[in-house]
C-alpha cells in the first residue's frame, strides 16, 4: 500500500487529471513491454501498474497510457500478485 501511496505522489504528470483506483475485481491483466502486471489506478494520459519481478520483489510503477496493453489470461506471463 505504501508503494501505491508514493506512486500517487510521484505522478509523472501532476495535472494529468483525478487518479482513478479500479475495484480490485475489475483491475485487468496488462502487459508493458516485457512486464506482467495489473491495471490498478489511471489519470487521463497514464496507467499504475503493480507486478511481481523474478526475484519477487512487488514494483509499482506509472506509464504512458499508450504502453500499456490489456492481455487475457492465457497470454499474461507475470507472477501472481
Amino acid at each position: 500500500m505504501m508503494a501505491q501511496i508514493d506512486a500517487d505522489n510521484s505522478h509523472p504528470k501532476p495535472d494529468d487529471g483525478k487518479i482513478i483506483e479500479l475495484e480490485p475485481g475489475s483491475q485487468p491483466l496488462v502487459r508493458v513491454g516485457e512486464i506482467y502486471g495489473r491495471a490498478i489506478k489511471y489519470t487521463r494520459t497514464f496507467g499504475l501498474v503493480e507486478w511481481v519481478d523474478d526475484r519477487r520483489i512487488y514494483h509499482v510503477e506509472w506509464f504512458p497510457a499508450g504502453q500499456v496493453r490489456r492481455v487475457d489470461e492465457e497470454t499474461w506471463r507475470g507472477r501472481p500478485l
